[in-house]
Protein backbone atom coordinates (compact mmCIF):
# COMPACT_ATOMS: atom_id res chain seq x y z
CA UNK A 1 0.00 0.00 0.00
CA UNK A 2 1.13 3.94 -0.92
CA UNK A 3 1.53 6.07 1.85
CA UNK A 4 -0.76 7.81 3.38
CA UNK A 5 -0.96 11.36 2.60
CA UNK A 6 -2.88 14.20 4.09
CA UNK A 7 -5.54 13.87 1.11
CA UNK A 8 -6.05 17.66 -0.65
CA UNK A 9 -9.17 19.29 -0.73
CA UNK A 10 -11.38 17.48 -3.69
CA UNK A 11 -12.43 19.22 -6.81
CA UNK A 12 -15.37 18.85 -8.46
CA UNK A 13 -13.47 16.57 -10.95
CA UNK A 14 -12.30 14.18 -8.85
CA UNK A 15 -15.28 13.61 -7.30
CA UNK A 16 -16.87 12.83 -10.95
CA UNK A 17 -14.33 10.92 -11.48
CA UNK A 18 -14.47 8.79 -8.47
CA UNK A 19 -18.33 8.68 -8.64
CA UNK A 20 -17.70 6.94 -12.24
CA UNK A 21 -15.29 4.38 -11.48
CA UNK A 22 -17.15 3.85 -8.61
CA UNK A 23 -20.11 2.74 -10.59
CA UNK A 24 -17.84 1.18 -13.05
CA UNK A 25 -18.73 3.49 -15.83
CA UNK A 26 -15.82 3.93 -18.45
CA UNK A 27 -16.02 7.90 -20.00
CA UNK A 28 -17.58 6.53 -23.22
CA UNK A 29 -20.56 4.84 -20.88
CA UNK A 30 -20.69 8.00 -19.14
CA UNK A 31 -20.78 10.24 -22.23
CA UNK A 32 -23.48 7.92 -23.60
CA UNK A 33 -25.87 8.00 -20.55
CA UNK A 34 -25.41 12.33 -20.11
CA UNK A 35 -25.63 12.40 -24.20
CA UNK A 36 -22.25 14.21 -24.42
CA UNK A 37 -19.16 13.72 -25.49
CA UNK A 38 -16.27 11.71 -24.14
CA UNK A 39 -13.85 14.35 -24.32
CA UNK A 40 -16.33 16.47 -22.15
CA UNK A 41 -16.01 13.80 -19.32
CA UNK A 42 -12.50 13.85 -19.50
CA UNK A 43 -12.36 18.04 -18.99
CA UNK A 44 -14.73 17.80 -16.23
CA UNK A 45 -13.11 15.27 -14.51
CA UNK A 46 -9.84 17.10 -14.99
CA UNK A 47 -11.14 20.25 -14.18
CA UNK A 48 -11.06 22.31 -17.40
CA UNK A 49 -14.32 23.30 -17.00
CA UNK A 50 -16.23 23.20 -20.11
CA UNK A 51 -20.03 22.95 -19.68
CA UNK A 52 -20.08 20.79 -16.26
CA UNK A 53 -22.17 23.65 -14.52
CA UNK A 54 -25.28 23.23 -16.84
CA UNK A 55 -24.98 19.44 -16.59
CA UNK A 56 -24.37 18.65 -12.64
CA UNK A 57 -27.59 17.85 -11.83
CA UNK A 58 -27.65 15.06 -14.28
CA UNK A 59 -24.25 13.79 -13.95
CA UNK A 60 -25.79 13.88 -9.97
CA UNK A 61 -28.51 11.67 -11.02
CA UNK A 62 -26.61 9.69 -13.30
CA UNK A 63 -24.04 9.00 -10.89
CA UNK A 64 -26.48 8.44 -7.75
CA UNK A 65 -24.97 11.19 -5.74
CA UNK A 66 -26.71 14.62 -4.71
CA UNK A 67 -25.74 17.90 -6.01
CA UNK A 68 -24.26 18.99 -2.78
CA UNK A 69 -21.49 16.45 -2.85
CA UNK A 70 -20.53 17.00 -6.38
CA UNK A 71 -20.20 20.64 -5.80
CA UNK A 72 -18.76 20.84 -2.24
CA UNK A 73 -18.29 17.21 -1.13
CA UNK A 74 -20.67 17.46 1.62
CA UNK A 75 -21.76 14.26 2.53
CA UNK A 76 -24.76 15.28 4.30
CA UNK A 77 -27.55 11.90 4.75
CA UNK A 78 -24.17 10.09 5.97
CA UNK A 79 -23.67 9.68 9.82
CA UNK A 80 -21.93 6.86 11.57
CA UNK A 81 -19.86 4.30 10.19
CA UNK A 82 -20.71 5.12 6.73
CA UNK A 83 -19.41 8.70 7.31
CA UNK A 84 -16.01 7.41 8.59
CA UNK A 85 -15.41 5.02 5.96
CA UNK A 86 -16.19 8.15 3.40
CA UNK A 87 -13.84 10.29 5.52
CA UNK A 88 -11.41 7.08 5.50
CA UNK A 89 -11.66 6.63 1.86
CA UNK A 90 -11.02 10.17 0.96
CA UNK A 91 -7.49 9.92 2.66
CA UNK A 92 -6.41 7.43 0.83
CA UNK A 93 -4.28 7.40 -2.23
CA UNK A 94 -5.93 7.04 -5.28
CA UNK A 95 -3.87 3.72 -5.89
CA UNK A 96 -5.46 2.39 -2.32
CA UNK A 97 -8.20 3.90 -3.18
CA UNK A 98 -8.78 1.35 -6.30
CA UNK A 99 -8.07 -1.72 -3.70
CA UNK A 100 -10.79 -0.67 -1.34
CA UNK A 101 -13.36 -0.14 -4.29
CA UNK A 102 -12.49 -4.12 -4.88
CA UNK A 103 -12.78 -5.25 -1.59
CA UNK A 104 -16.34 -3.68 -0.88
CA UNK A 105 -17.44 -4.94 -4.00
CA UNK A 106 -16.20 -8.72 -3.30
CA UNK A 107 -17.49 -8.09 0.28
CA UNK A 108 -20.59 -6.59 -1.15
CA UNK A 109 -21.93 -9.89 -3.14
CA UNK A 110 -21.38 -11.73 0.04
Amino acid sequence: MATKKSAPHETVGQRIRALRLANNLTQDEFADRLGVSRSAIAQWETDRAGQVRENLERIAKVLGTSLAYLVSGETGSLQGDELALMRLYRACASEDRQILLRTAKRLARG
